[in-house]
């Protein structure tokens, strides 16, 4: 390496290191709609599963974009220069991975040639259909059939009855998605290992890498960052509006036991405090919004009110703590259960018989066909309370119900029977949309706070400044430099 470049990086890392608070907008598109609305349901589970210290103290901020109230996804880059893509942030697993210059597609499994009629069976809960397979195995291995795939006059589903679309052989993941390429990056180093998560819905996997990732459009960078190169993804990944996946929970539940990019960035000192705040913004079906954002390092104190209280971790893997109660209208129950804050997941699944209870409370009806509740769009419903600790967190109708086009609505709960084994409640964004989450590392706990009065127009910001197209070359401003993101065909 030439001196002229080492002083460069040097001089780049000294920026990063006396950058102050940075904050970004995240944007909101139309979701992909599908027959029967039974991908939406799948939510984004199925994406699951240092060389300088800080200076002084810093605090990161990260928009967010907003696809439909379903997806929640985020720029980061990767690399010197750095090479620019979409991901969903997720606290419910703990890998990065975005696909590599050499993907290639992972031809789907030829399906049985079996005509029987499938139903939809609920005793295998929604949930297990995104988790990769060791979660898999100790969340849904005594409830669910291993995964596969039937032939319904020419329409695959899993399992699980979750459409999948019509799977063609030709059908190419890696097309449409932004590509790392390692040749174009001299911080890139070999890890020398593979990969591979498996999905319901089919595989991602590859190899190891390790570079610089940043959290963009902030400053907050980790240097040698080990993340997934994928080299095969499975059709179903081909219309989703991302490039890969964040994990922020905790290397328990890594796959090859890798450090996360934040707990990495914690433990480096690249942060202020040891904690990251996540604000979700309520967006609806319509148009393209911001999101919300997430505060690496400390407090959103723009976007959250004073903090309401801390809970303890029940489990170092998941963002995992006890619910001690459910009400909403009529019905009250004070069972207590194990719950999790999960940021890749669109709804909130909890055990069947409460959910059925809930539904009935608010006017919610199980479509059995879409596997899935639906419920009036105007329907004037009572919130959903749900007690944890000494308070009382209670989720409001318009951040349950979730508009999906041509005046129908899908209610923002599914039924999950965990039987003992792991949560039996997952708390994706209606909970997210209702109050801020405050994830603190070093203290393992987590805290939530009541979003701010911010209206949509408060948070908006030009489209072109943080925008990703469906794989086609973007510029991407940062204060260090320009540069042109080339992806790959």
């Amino acid at each position: 390496m030439s001196v002229s470049f080492r002083l460069f990086v040097l001089a780049t890392l000294v920026a990063v290191a006396l950058a102050t608070v940075h904050r970004a907008p995240i944007a909101y598109r139309a979701p992909i709609r599908h027959k029967w609305y039974a991908e939406r349901r799948a939510a984004l589970r199925a994406f699951f599963q240092s060389d300088h210290q800080a200076v002084g103290p810093l605090k990161y901020s990260q928009p967010i974009m907003d696809d439909g109230d379903m997806i929640y996804f985020a720029n980061i880059t990767i690399g010197t220069p750095p090479q620019l893509f979409q991901v969903v942030l997720d606290t419910g697993s703990a890998n990065l991975w975005i696909p590599d210059s050499s993907c290639r597609p992972d031809a789907p499994t030829p399906p049985p040639t079996t005509t029987e009629p499938f139903k939809f069976d609920r005793k295998c809960p929604i949930f297990c259909d995104g988790l990769d397979s060791a979660v898999w195995e100790r969340f849904c291995l005594k409830y669910c059939v291993k995964p596969s795939k039937v032939l319904i006059e020419n329409v695959s589903f899993n399992t699980i009855g979750q459409f999948m679309g019509e799977m063609t052989p030709e059908q190419d993941a890696c097309k449409n998605k932004h590509r790392y390429d390692s040749a174009k990056s001299p911080t890139y180093v070999a890890d020398g290992r593979t990969f591979k998560i498996a999905y319901g819905t089919g595989n991602a996997k590859g190899f190891f890498g390790r570079d610089v990732v940043c959290f963009a459009p902030s400053e907050l960078c980790i240097p040698d960052q080990i993340f997934g190169q994928a080299t095969s993804l499975a059709p179903f990944f081909a219309d989703q509006p991302i490039d890969g996946i964040l994990g922020l929970a905790f290397p328990k539940i890594a796959v090859g036991k890798v450090t996360p990019p934040f707990i990495k960035a914690v433990e480096e000192n690249l942060v202020e405090q040891p904690i990251f705040t996540v604000f979700m913004s309520h967006a609806g079906a319509s148009g393209e919004r911001s999101g919300g954002w997430f505060t690496y390092g400390g407090l959103d104190e723009e976007n959250c009110g004073p903090i309401i209280a801390y809970e303890p971790l029940t489990s170092i893997s998941f963002w995992q703590f006890t619910i001690s109660g459910v009400t909403v209208g009529t019905y009250a129950t004070q069972q207590h259960f194990q719950g999790v804050s999960d940021t890749g997941t669109s709804l909130i699944s909890g055990p069947q018989a409460v959910i059925d209870e809930i539904a009935a409370q608010v006017g919610a009806k199980f479509n059995e066909e879409a596997g899935t509740y639906f419920i009036p769009c105007d329907v004037k419903s009572p919130p959903v309370i749900l007690k944890v600790g000494e308070h009382e967190y209670s989720i409001a109708r318009d951040n349950y119900i979730i508009p999906v086009g041509e005046g129908e609505c899908e209610f923002g709960f599914f039924s999950f029977n965990g039987g003992g084994h792991g949560p039996q409640w997952i708390l994706g964004d209606p909970f997210l949309r209702s109050y801020c989450n405050i994830h603190d590392v070093g203290q393992k706990r987590i805290g939530f706070a009541a979003p701010k009065k911010t209206t949509m127009d408060d948070m908006a910001m030009e489209k072109e400044d943080f925008r990703l197209g469906s794989g086609e070359s973007s510029s991407y401003e940062t204060d260090l430099e320009s540069y042109e993101d080339d992806s790959q065909e």
